[in-house]
């Protein structure tokens, strides 16, 4: 008899509404079926999954997460230290689910433990904040709680439209943006910034289609996002324009760049995020790509999402 592969399965009790405390039983079930050997392990606060992950290497065959995008930056930040290949399953319960959008995760949970099961390998990037990781992006500005905060009922039904309506709302109350120099191995961008953002992701804050273009989670660059702060109505509207029409430019107040890698530097501490969770204060900190730093267990994902499916390469310039 083939012996069996082993899982370590972390669960957060909390996430999606305690959803996990309804669904775990028929997860293990599936999880069996499908030919693992499943250890449970239940987080008991924040940064557990992060701290059990870093010590697993050599124990198990795969780590699954269940839970949402904070839950896998944990899991993330806890892999990323491995001298092997990190193996990954996802079972989304979150109540964004921004990465597992991206990659096509089933919403159901146990369509989605068969995909953390039984599916196909895919390696991809990560990105590095300073210490930490993150699986797909590192935020900061107004527009970091907005796209998680907006009415999800209002994104099915307006899409862009409802986050860019969001955050016209928050600007009314904003006195100024952040003064920040941008650092990348392309250019230096100065200016006063109301968002900095760099991801690997097509699908931000519970959207698709804010970031166009040719972006793949596996071709060794991240993508820098900078809106800069409106001084006018007049510039209000030119840069909700440019958003809408995906023409960033520059003279827009918006930057958009791929990029390796890009130091941020401020003269006082900024608040971050990182996959939506709390990413700390930094007056100072660099953002890398880690190229091919884990590997997904993913079902049906979109291959356009991956540099190695096209027939053409990429630059990235």
């Amino acid at each position: 008899m083939e012996k069996s592969k082993r899982m370590l399965l972390l669960v957060n009790p909390c996430s999606g509404k305690k959803a996990a405390q309804s669904v775990l039983l028929p997860i293990v079930d599936q999880l069996n079926k499908s030919g693992w050997r499943v250890e449970v392990r239940i987080t008991q606060s924040r940064g557990d999954a992060s701290k059990i992950a870093s010590m697993a290497e050599g124990y198990f065959d795969r780590i699954t997460a269940v839970g949402g995008d904070g839950t896998l930056n944990e899991l993330i930040s806890g892999v990323a230290g491995w001298n092997t290949l990190p193996d990954i399953g996802y079972i989304p319960l979150g109540t964004t689910n921004d990465f597992a959008s991206t990659l096509g995760f089933p919403k159901d949970p146990v369509e989605a433990a068969k995909t953390a099961a039984e599916g196909e390998p895919f390696v991809c990037d990560i990105g590095r904040f300073g210490e930490r990781y993150f699986a797909y992006i590192a935020a900061f500005g107004a527009f970091t709680d907005v796209a998680y905060s907006t009415d999800q009922q209002a994104k099915n039904i307006f899409g862009r439209l409802a986050y860019l309506f969001q955050g016209a709302l928050e600007l009314s109350s904003l006195q100024q943006g952040q003064h920040m120099k941008v650092v990348t191995e392309k250019e230096t961008i100065e200016d006063d910034f109301i968002f900095g953002g760099v991801s690997n992701s097509l699908s931000i804050g519970g959207f698709k289609g804010l970031l166009t273009g040719d972006i793949y989670l596996d071709d060794g660059w991240l993508e820098l996002l900078l809106v800069r702060q409106p001084k006018s109505m007049v510039q209000l509207h030119e840069l909700v324009t440019a958003l809408l029409s995906q023409q960033f430019t520059g003279a827009n107040g918006i930057y958009f760049l791929k990029v390796r890698s890009a130091e941020f530097i401020c003269d006082h501490p900024v608040a971050w995020t990182l996959d939506g969770e709390d990413g700390g204060e930094r007056e100072r900190v660099t953002v890398q790509c880690v190229p091919g730093a884990v590997s997904f267990s993913v079902g049906a994902r979109d291959p356009e999402l991956s540099l190695g499916d096209l027939t053409e390469p990429v630059t990235g310039a």
